[in-house]
């Protein structure tokens, strides 16, 4: 009964303050309304390629300086080989992501690297010593071309940093996807803003709001308890003034 009379409570205090939550919902639908074009003006279509490399140390470039290479380690299949691929992938992986991959597949394309786009690598659970790299760009043709050059700029950033040519093409470079428009919640958000904006001052006003207008309110602001009221005559009151005139 309780939790009833308080709910009553709160609905008849959002009906007496409509005025502020229509101001505000509008004011942040409004905006809500105004960011959503904007997003919508501004977007522009991207495009993927994605491209998968196999790292295998049975092709080295640099002989190891503290030991020779024996049958085992010239054996692709061997336990130890694919130890060794699934380490590099695992720990290098990133460089196929960084700014000096980047820079040489610009340079090799004779593009600028912000043309090229963002690129990311990732290791494949079940296979190491697998991995897939992925252009996101704005033209397709640049996506797949830039996928194409990338199994050679990361082999050389590898060699460069452990001595080793281990990067091998799996499968080329896809054709270029275009990404799907994501669903744009910024109307939303704005709502949920406003809403949460019409309660805060509602609760706001509310509680600054201490004016005696009903005999509840006695009880509600002074504690006291009131036994009853005296209703003011006002035709009384004018004829008392009149005689005294």
């Amino acid at each position: 009964m309780e939790q009833s009379i308080n709910l009553r409570e709160y609905v008849d205090m959002f009906k007496r303050r409509k005025l502020i939550v229509i101001l505000i919902m509008i004011i942040c639908l409004g905006l809500g309304g105004y960011k959503t074009y904007k997003n919508y003006v501004n977007y522009v279509p991207t495009y993927r390629s994605t491209v998968t490399v196999r790292i295998n140390t049975a092709k080295k470039v640099k002989k190891s300086k503290s030991s020779s290479t024996n049958s085992t380690q010239t054996d692709p299949y061997s336990t130890y080989n694919i130890s060794q691929n699934q380490n590099i992938a695992g720990t290098y992986y990133s460089l196929a992501s960084s700014s000096n991959v980047k820079s040489l597949v610009a340079s090799s394309l004779k593009i600028s690297s912000a043309e090229v786009g963002s690129i990311s690598a990732t290791v494949r659970e079940e296979m190491a010593e697998f991995i897939d790299i992925s252009i996101i760009s704005r033209k397709a043709e640049i996506a797949k071309d830039a996928a194409k050059k990338i199994p050679e700029a990361f082999n050389e950033e590898l060699v460069r940093l452990i001595g080793i040519d281990c990067v091998e093409v799996v499968y080329d470079a896809s054709e270029p996807a275009l990404i799907g428009r994501s669903r744009d919640l910024t109307l939303l958000k704005f709502a949920a803003i406003g809403m949460v904006l019409s309660i805060f001052f509602v609760l706001l006003r509310e509680c600054l709001d201490t004016k005696i207008v009903t005999p509840d309110d006695v009880n509600k602001y002074w504690n006291y308890q009131l036994i009853g009221t005296i209703p003011l005559d006002k035709d009384s009151s004018k004829g008392k003034h009149g005689k005294k005139k």
